[in-house]
């Protein structure tokens, strides 16, 4: 099983955005997909409510031991999307989920004041390894990019140097991510099914 976690720092980057849109991604591969909702504020929820459900299972987890808690859920499932809270509020709910996960993406803008909130990030995985009996990947996987923008290449090397792996996958500045709360995700073909092949293949 695949266990992937969306955390950051602060809210408003994307993570739920990203949760849902992989497990959308997935699910159209015919993986079986949860989604673990770990964040007070029930946010994958909520959009499931609108969107009348999803085609796959989600779990309200906003607990401090969410690590113990997780697995009784996803039984037979491909993979486990945790939407996690920011850690900033969140602190012991963020870095269960984050204990948890053998895949810990951190989505970011490439903005300059963003950038700078991605270094304690390394921290946090760091002081998760003295309890975790293997370590997780952790990776930064850049939102709200400008197609031709320089933005985007000088936030990679920016955060290639401070030592974050930085995914080839990308997510673009669009509409149809931005507006999609409360709808069915068209994830087949998108960037998220790009997103989704790229941690395939780190998986394996």
């Amino acid at each position: 099983m695949l266990r992937i976690a969306f955390a950051n720092l602060k809210p408003g980057v994307g993570k739920t955005t990203s949760a849902v849109w992989l497990a959308y991604a997935l699910h159209h591969r015919g993986k079986k997909v949860v989604v673990a909702d770990s964040d007070p504020g029930a946010s994958v929820l909520a959009w499931s409510d609108l969107a009348g459900g999803f085609p796959f299972r989600v779990v309200g987890l906003p607990v401090k031991d969410m690590h113990k808690r997780v697995d009784d859920f996803a039984e037979g499932a491909d993979a486990v999307i945790c939407d996690v809270p920011q850690i900033e509020d969140h602190a012991p709910i963020a870095r269960s989920a984050m204990r948890w996960a053998d895949e810990l993406v951190s989505p970011v803008a490439p903005a300059g004041i963003e950038l700078e909130r991605m270094g304690p990030i390394l921290d946090e995985v760091e002081a998760l390894e003295s309890v975790r009996a293997d370590d997780a990947r952790a990776c930064v996987l850049l939102t709200r990019t400008v197609a031709g923008a320089s933005s985007t290449g000088s936030a990679r090397r920016t955060l290639a140097r401070l030592g974050h792996d930085v995914l080839t996958a990308t997510i673009p500045r669009r509409e149809v991510f931005a507006q999609s709360f409360g709808s069915h995700p068209p994830a087949p073909g998108s960037a998220y099914d790009e997103l989704a092949t790229e941690l395939l293949r780190r998986a394996a």
